[in-house]
């Protein structure tokens, strides 16, 4: 896929080097009629903070509370900062930090990553700065902020104006106070931290306002990662596809190696390898028995190919004074599908699924990835149709070829409407959102695209078929990224109304842990005896909203008068409903239900950094608050 830098909501960290040589005049300081949450004093000629390797250092302060995934945190001083004096505010998390320095005259932002020994400068603790900046101000800074929000950036502010702003995707879960001053000054600096602003937002759903019928969640396994695993470590596997309802089977089968006769197409040995860096391959092939099993728990199986064999292509090339055809890498398109050979792939894999597991696929796509000429995806889509239905496949519906982008997917959609067969034939639009990471920093902007897909293909129902993170600047397995994937879920369902919400890989076999925390929801462990565990937190934002939305459920309108608080709700046979709250702002808030004859919810879930889908018993619903970047789930399921 093609990589792509995050737009930042405001100003880049490459942007600040030439305002760091121009003053800022802070405004005058006005007090917080908020409340102190802790009070801190620091006196540089006092005794001597206690503790081993810092003999004369004046003692920290430490703040116990677990910071959010989004917080807006403030210090207020009783006075500026003295003359030589400096104030350290260190914000702490498991891979990386940040320290933010106030100083009379100046304030300073230092980025760092010191969870490897490749980062060691020399220095007792390995370290490594990423990012440093600092901007001159005149005035008496009184009060010091730091935003750290959804826009995947950290915010410095002196008595309420913003001075610095960076680019911030680790996450952070404790800070702390440290004074720098020379010993032999009677400085004394005292202040408190602020208590944290608690919002509040009315969730009004209108259940008699019903949109799509759900279809489910899953993904593609790597069959060879698959096939990795122990015996015990399958029947975990499968244990945790029924408890994140993860049971669409997205089927990544044989391609480039298909024998004519179709006789390996779930032969492990011949599977097309994906060599992804250093990791292990991960192929192209069908396993007949893992798709028994998906069937078996109440799922489905979604076939589309990628590469077709040698033998099911044909030279192609424009008619004269006909445009060219460029696919996604811009390289000129110059083989085509023969649509004939294509269909008869298809409609085979479909007959020797039904002949292993007694069920044919509930959706066959018609291309995944692979640019074809317009008129040849119509071909491929009317004659895959009659094919299917000559061979009894009639309930087996047809998805549009996939796009990398839902901007490539636009025009796709727009060249298939020009053939009405190609078009009637068509039973779901679908995408891959690669293009989604270009807006990871504000997905708010994402959503004219999502828009322009609905509005050209109204008339159809949406998959999104291939979600995931491939940019190698999204690979920090944060908890911070995983929400912001967890917004493109919650526009997908809203927006595009999609009945069915696919990870990119359920498994991926890999050495590379970067790279498996943000392709792949499970990876396998081998220090544990090859069993499956999450590969970051994705797997738990996935599951804030597969594990408790069930197939056959209805998605019904959610009104919340709040941007930042983003709301899904879901019916279904015999009062059973499901409701997922997501907290983008940087503040704690209250939730008041409004849902006439509003039905009786029992289990409540957070899915938050701390929170892996953490259970409650639901006793009341008065005052439930979402922590910032908290996302709730409430079901009227049972807790199990």
């Amino acid at each position: 896929m093609k990589r792509y830098a995050f737009l930042l909501s405001a100003l880049s960290l490459a942007a600040l080097p030439s305002l760091a040589q121009v003053a800022v005049s802070v405004p005058a300081f006005h007090a917080s009629a908020a409340e102190a949450q802790q009070s801190f004093r620091f006196v540089a000629d006092g005794p001597k903070g206690p503790g081993w390797t810092r003999p004369d250092e004046i003692a920290r302060v430490y703040f116990p509370e677990p910071l959010p995934a989004f917080f807006t945190r403030t210090l207020e001083l009783d006075a500026p900062i003295p003359d030589g004096g400096s104030l350290e505010w260190i914000f702490t998390g498991p891979h990386a930090g940040f320290t933010v320095t106030l100083t009379p005259t100046t304030v300073r932002l230092n980025e760092r990553y010191y969870n490897s020994v490749a980062l060691s400068d020399g220095g007792t603790y390995p370290s490594k700065t990423i990012a440093e900046e600092s901007r001159a101000y005149t005035g008496a800074a009184r009060s010091l902020r730091v935003v750290v929000d959804s826009h995947l950036s950290v915010n410095v502010q002196l008595n309420g104006e913003t001075i610095l702003t960076a680019h911030l995707v680790f996450d952070l879960t404790r800070h702390q106070l440290m004074y720098r001053a020379p010993r032999t000054h009677h400085d004394v600096v005292t202040g408190h931290l602020l208590k944290p602003e608690i919002a509040q937002a009315t969730l009004t759903v209108h259940p008699e306002e019903h949109r799509q019928t759900m279809l489910g969640f899953g993904g593609s396994p790597s069959v060879p990662a698959y096939a990795g695993l122990s015996a015990a470590g399958k029947r975990q596997y499968w244990e945790m596809m029924k408890r994140y309802n993860l049971l669409l089977d997205r089927e990544y089968p044989m391609g480039t190696e298909l024998k004519r006769d179709l006789s390996n197409i779930d032969t492990l040995a011949d599977a097309t390898p994906h060599y992804y860096g250093d990791n292990f391959p991960n192929g192209e092939v069908s396993d007949f028995d893992y798709s028994k099993h998906a069937l078996a728990l109440g799922g489905e199986v979604i076939y589309e190919m990628w590469a077709l064999p040698t033998w099911a292509i044909v030279p192609w090339k424009p008619a004269p004074g006909q445009p060219e055809v460029m696919d996604a890498w811009n390289r000129y398109v110059r083989e085509a599908a023969d649509p004939d050979v294509y269909a008869k792939i298809v409609v085979g894999y479909c007959k020797a699924l039904k002949a292993h597991t007694g069920a044919a696929p509930a959706i066959v796509g018609v291309q995944n990835e692979v640019e074809q000429p317009p008129e040849i995806f119509a071909k491929m889509t009317t004659t895959l149709r009659r094919e299917l239905d000559a061979a009894g496949f009639t309930s087996t519906q047809i998805h549009m070829a996939d796009a990398p982008y839902v901007s490539m997917a636009i025009g796709r959609v727009n060249d298939l409407k020009r053939d009405a067969a190609a078009w009637k034939a068509t039973d779901y639009v679908t995408a891959h959102q690669y293009d989604y990471q270009g807006f990871l920093a504000n997905p708010d902007l994402y959503d004219a695209r999502l828009k322009k897909l609905h509005d050209a293909s109204p008339d159809k129902a949406f998959l999104a078929t291939e979600i995931c993170l491939n940019d190698g600047n999204a690979q920090e397995p944060s908890y911070r990224l995983a929400f912001q994937v967890g917004q493109l879920y919650h526009k997908d369902l809203v927006e595009l109304d999609a009945e069915a919400l696919m990870y990119c890989w359920l498994l991926l076999d890999v050495e590379q842990p970067t790279f498996g925390g943000s392709r792949s929801l499970l990876v396998p462990d081998r220090t544990h005896g090859d069993v499956p565990v999450a590969s970051s937190f994705q797997l738990r934002v996935m599951g804030a909203f597969s594990r408790h939305v069930r197939k056959g459920m209805k998605r019904v309108d959610v009104a919340t008068g709040d941007a930042d608080v983003m709301a899904t709700a879901f019916v279904g046979a015999d009062h059973a409903a499901t409701l997922v709250v997501m907290n983008r702002s940087t503040k704690p808030t209250t939730l008041h239900l409004d849902w006439a004859q509003a039905p009786v919810f029992r289990t409540l879930e957070r899915t938050s950094t701390y929170a892996d889908n953490q259970v409650e018993t639901i006793t009341s619903l008065e005052r439930l608050v979402i922590a910032p970047g908290e996302i709730l789930t409430l079901t009227t399921e049972a807790v199990q």
